[in-house]
């Protein structure tokens, strides 16, 4: 563990999960730094065609590499990580549609995460930045009520409902804790809410699909959910500012600009675009209906044992450590808006 409050910034950083909608961001920041990124995009993506687009985003290509990388397969992680400073481990397995039992996507997040630090303490990097999730804190119904979450909470996977998705998050984040330690590697783990704001590299995330949902009329009735909101490039900036503090070594940071009911954030929505006043008024719906309709629509499914839940997020440590001050969210769905309606694909509401 380091004594001093900032390290010298890093020349050569890898960003796995660099085609999505929070890895653009943070391949943005880091090349406007001057800093070169190996940029490490997932199986299916066509590389050419993500460095094409970090480029009409305004990207610098001189600063960015853009390799294929597979969080399932052992070929490739050496060279991608040879000769680098620093690791931002952003990739996780991720569908739209969540089944219901998915042991696949816990085995492959967890795998996954051993196999990319692995890889990067036999290349000699030992400063590690990797994106967790507010969902592998959130859920233990043993908490008393009115009990207020911190970074110091985690999911008790096992004794809580939880979806899929959120036990994989977990499994993930706990085996980089346990690989750090193993690996002798010094980890600062980010864990995010909902993540809303344009996409630089037009990747649709399942918070934006969401959100998308929302704006095309869909949200029809308005289960009581809590929805922890955050401007993806706030995210992005703490996992870059992290990288420079060893204050940050260690620990876990939230990343939740704000709360809102889900009928409040569509009331949001119809103030922040006038032509949105269209939406539909959402009927509120008691918690049983909510749960027994959450699998019909994808707009729930993530979200299915977080209705009837009020818990309240402590959000003051990203600030405290690095200083941040979140984007006011109304701003953030402002411009989410006009990045869907930017998309000929789109069909919103007006």
């Amino acid at each position: 563990m380091h004594t001093s409050d900032h390290r010298p910034w890093p020349r050569r950083v890898v960003v796995t999960g660099a085609s999505g909608h929070l890895g653009g961001w943070i391949v943005s920041i880091l090349a406007s730094a001057a800093i070169d990124v190996t940029a490490a995009c997932g199986p299916c993506d066509d590389a050419a065609e993500v460095a094409g687009k970090l480029k009409a985003a305004g990207v610098s290509p001189g600063r960015v590499r853009v390799v294929a990388s597979d969080l399932l397969a052992d070929d490739g992680w050496d060279g991608i990580m040879a000769g680098q400073d620093a690791l931002l481990h952003v990739a996780a397995p991720m569908p739209l549609m969540l089944p219901e039992a998915c042991p696949d996507l816990i085995a492959e997040a967890r795998d996954g995460t051993r196999r990319v630090f692995a890889a990067a303490a036999r290349a000699g990097i030992r400063r590690i930045v990797a994106t967790s999730s507010i969902m592998a804190a959130s859920y233990d119904s043993s908490r008393s009520a009115g009990h207020v979450l911190t970074e110091a909470d985690w999911s008790a996977c096992g004794s809580e409902p939880m979806t899929g998705y959120a036990l994989a998050k977990t499994a993930a984040e706990r085996e980089a804790w346990r690989a750090a330690e193993e690996l002798d590697l010094d980890l600062t783990v980010i864990n995010p809410g909902i993540l809303l704001g344009p996409s630089l590299t037009g990747a649709i995330s399942p918070s934006l699909n969401l959100f998308r949902e929302v704006l095309i009329g869909r949200a029809t009735v308005a289960p009581r959910i809590l929805l922890p909101i955050v401007d993806v490039r706030d995210v992005a900036w703490l996992h870059v500012a992290a990288l420079a503090s060893d204050a940050c070594i260690g620990e876990r940071i939230f990343a939740v600009a704000e709360q809102l009911w889900l009928r409040e954030l569509i009331g949001v929505v119809r103030q922040a675009d006038p032509r949105l006043a269209k939406l539909p008024e959402p009927r509120a719906i008691d918690d049983e209906l909510a749960r027994r309709l959450a699998d019909a629509f994808s707009i729930l499914r993530y979200l299915r044992y977080d209705i009837g839940d009020g818990r309240r997020i402590d959000r003051s440590k990203a600030g405290a450590l690095l200083g941040l001050r979140f984007r006011a969210v109304g701003e953030t769905l402002r411009e989410t808006i006009a990045f869907f309606r930017s998309r000929e694909t789109e069909r919103l509401v007006a």
